[in-house]
């Protein structure tokens, strides 16, 4: 489950960053981005850890 969950985060990403913003909304957009990449490592260094979501 936590490597499906991963690959989606993935995609969310690739989502985002695909997508044109501008002003505010492209500072939203890279925080976000920021946050997905932070929980992508996080789920990832779980499953290292032997751990399943």
């Amino acid at each position: 489950m936590t490597e499906e969950l991963i690959r989606e985060l993935k995609h969310v990403k690739n989502a985002l960053v695909n997508k044109e913003m501008t002003g505010d909304a492209w500072e939203e957009k890279q925080e976000m981005i920021r946050k997905l990449e932070d929980v992508t490592s996080y789920l990832k260094d779980a499953l290292g850890q032997g751990i399943e979501f």
